[in-house]
């Protein structure tokens, strides 16, 4: 019956050719179906190996280039048009489209920001300036789906690729029969890498026409270069319908793909109640239709990311051209820093991904932060990049990287240089290598850190282990050391801020208690031999990077130790928060501010921050970040820190989907006997 309904969908519906495609290649090609298989395995063990950490807590930024290819001044799309997929795509990847919330109540636990992002490259491969769009006039009046793949030569009629492990290259081109689109699981031919698309299902403003005038033809074949699935297994063609599987355990088994705008539930392959996810980006309904990912597709796309698609996180394509001429070594503050000096970002300036900590020796595979272990052997690795052009040579310094205790206090060269010690050393120097980078590339250097024993603060409430980090390049051996701006003594976000080749890293991830609530401490104190006023401002980053954490729940703040008694029992002048009458204080909107806070020489205390959820709704598999920022009595910033929530970290998750399979390189095969793909257990 499944079979008939689709056979008797007269209405226009969604076509895509990437299983096609993938079987020509594999029919074709005995190494992709090799590197098929070998992709497939490194996926599995990837998220093996580390699906129970969660989501990603840093963001991927992908560098794009559009390649508009047309024959009628019609088919030219737009700038504007070419932009309005890119925040399409952003709003989808990110889980801050507007009808998120759309999302049926059984299906919004595992619903995920999949914390990726995209941007219009500023770089071409031959390090010259770029818009991130090509414009090609071709005499092709139309592609078809035979000939999809013209469009993707100069020599038949398209336009040639960008080297696809640096750039996710996108066609749009004028289709003149139904096809929408494809694109290229991980493992195809460098040529042919990347994603085509029509005019009409491209964006959502032009030449974009409804049903599929949402851009969401780009964000499901996206998720196929990305390396996931149709969500219902592509076995429409089988004799048993629901026999095969996305890889995914929390999307439902389902039978056949569906169309047009199905009412919730509809349930096949004995999927009830709640029956086929259809909403899922991954299945056929209309771009009004779908509006999710879940957790387990996120893993597996970041997954590919580590192994498949590793090149992209090393791209430079997003990194502007200027002083292109000379190298110019240099980290990143946050996603949206450039290396230009000051950093102008808006974001604050000790989030940096350019740091991160593994408890094992594992951060080559999987560039991502965990909390360090004190007392106990962490790694710290160091992204250390080249803004030059590769004609433009290599340039050598020295990396130092220092800790200190978590704080949003935190000042220059104390403690960073050790010299604060007491109540507790506060900071050390880690240690120090020579670096080397070619222009346009990067190089990650690894160091070994035990940090201290987390009671030796437990005298100020500060016993986690929480901890900053930070890391300097010196391309000279005396002072300035090689910094465009000359340090400022103990402002160290100026110094920052005005420095490309200086990052900070102050970042918890939030833990959980056996209660199940999440909680973070932060040092808030006095490094100076003199008095200083400060006030807390408590943030969150703006709708286009996540949902609000005021969208999860409540935020509480206790102060301890002695430094900061005074404020859990007295008076606290400020806006945005309301005292309890346990003496804490609920901040109760993003903005609220602590003010006139007083602080000793040398005196510490810590800030103790409870998260509790509300649970008015399901928020899905997200990272929320709250930015704590501290000021000067001028109102100028002088340190902060950033605490991460992961919303299902340690949490089971649902084993919806059994039917997990077996991968030849060309056919996923039924499977019965454990897991494979997405699978989390």
């Amino acid at each position: 019956m499944a079979r008939k309904n689709m056979e008797d969908n007269t209405k226009r519906h969604r076509t895509c050719a990437t299983m096609d495609e993938h079987r020509r290649l594999a029919a074709l090609s005995p190494e992709y179906r090799r590197r098929r298989r070998e992709i497939e395995l490194e996926t599995r063990q990837f998220i093996a190996r580390f699906a129970a950490e969660g989501l990603r807590t840093g963001i991927v930024r992908i560098p794009v280039v559009v390649h508009v290819v047309y024959n009628t001044a019609a088919q030219n799309v737009s700038d504007a048009q070419i932009q309005s997929q890119i925040d399409v795509l952003n709003a989808d990847y990110r889980r801050t489209n507007t009808d998120a919330t759309s999302v049926p109540a059984a299906f919004a636990g595992v619903a995920a920001d999949t914390r990726i992002e995209f941007a219009l490259a500023v770089r071409d491969p031959h390090c010259g300036t770029t818009t991130g769009i090509t414009r090609t006039h071709t005499t092709t009046t139309g592609f078809t789906i035979s000939t999809r793949n013209n469009v993707k030569a100069a020599a038949t009629g398209g336009a040639d690729p960008w080297p696809s492990d640096r750039y996710l290259n996108m066609w749009v081109a004028n289709f003149t029969d139904t096809l929408l689109g494809f694109a290229t699981f991980p493992g195809a031919p460098a040529a042919l890498d990347g994603f085509v698309v029509a005019t009409h299902a491209f964006g959502t403003t032009g030449t974009a026409t409804a049903p599929f005038n949402l851009g969401r033809t780009a964000t499901h074949e996206i998720g196929h270069w990305l390396n996931l699935i149709h969500i219902w297994g592509d076995d429409e063609n089988l004799p048993d319908i629901c026999s095969l599987s996305d890889e995914c355990a929390d999307t439902p088994n389902q039978g056949i793909m569906n169309f047009g705008t199905p009412a919730f539930p509809h349930v096949t392959c004995s999927n009830g109640p709640n029956g086929d996810m259809f909403m899922n980006y991954m299945d056929y309904v209309d771009d009004a239709a779908m509006f999710m990912f879940t957790q387990d597709q996120a893993t597996r796309m970041n997954a590919t990311l580590s192994v498949a698609r590793a090149g992209i996180l090393s791209s430079d394509g997003l990194v502007p051209v200027s002083g292109g001429t000379t190298p110019d070594l240099w980290m990143q503050d946050n996603a949206d820093d450039t290396g230009d000096e000051p950093d102008a970002s808006p974001h604050a300036m000790c989030i940096t991904d350019d740091i991160w900590v593994r408890n094992s020796p594992d951060g080559l595979t999987t560039q991502d932060h965990q909390n360090p272990r004190g007392e106990e052997l962490n790694y710290v690795y160091v992204r250390v990049r080249n803004r030059g052009c590769p004609t433009a040579g290599s340039q050598s310094g020295n990396l130092k990287l220092y800790w200190a205790k978590a704080s949003s206090s935190l000042s220059w060269p104390a403690p960073w240089d050790g010299s604060v010690t007491t109540p507790a050393l506060m900071g050390g120097v880690i240690g120090s290598q020579p670096v080397t980078v070619a222009g346009g590339a990067q190089e990650i250097l690894s160091f070994d850190w035990t940090p201290p024993d987390p009671s030796d603060y437990s005298t100020f409430g500060a016993d986690k282990a929480h901890f900053c980090l930070l890391a300097r390049i010196e391309t000279t051996p005396a002072a300035p050391y090689g910094m465009t701006a000359p340090e400022i003594p103990g402002n160290l976000y100026a110094n920052v801020k005005n420095n490309n080749n200086i990052v900070w890293k102050n970042i918890t991830i939030v833990d959980t208690d056996g209660d199940g609530a999440r909680y973070a401490d932060f040092i808030v104190g006095n490094f100076t031999r003199g008095r200083r006023e400060i006030r807390l401002v408590f943030e969150t980053p703006g709708k286009r990077r996540g949902a609000s954490l005021f969208e999860w729940g409540h935020i509480l703040v206790e102060f301890r130790g002695d430094a900061l008694a005074r404020f859990g029992k007295g008076e606290v002048k400020g806006k945005g928060f309301e005292r309890l009458s346990d003496g804490r204080l609920m901040i109760t909107r993003p903005g609220a501010e602590l003010l006139d806070l007083p602080l000793t020489p040398l005196k510490f205390g810590t800030v103790h921050v409870q998260f509790v959820p509300d649970g008015h709704r399901a928020t899905g598999a997200q990272v929320f970040a709250l930015d704590v920022t501290e000021l000067d009595e001028k109102g100028e910033r002088i340190g902060g820190q950033r605490l991460l929530l992961k919303t299902t970290a340690g949490m089971k998750r649902p084993d919806w989907d059994k039917q997990l399979c077996t991968f030849d390189g060309v056919t996923w095969t039924p499977r019965y006997k454990g897991g494979c793909g997405c699978d989390h257990h």
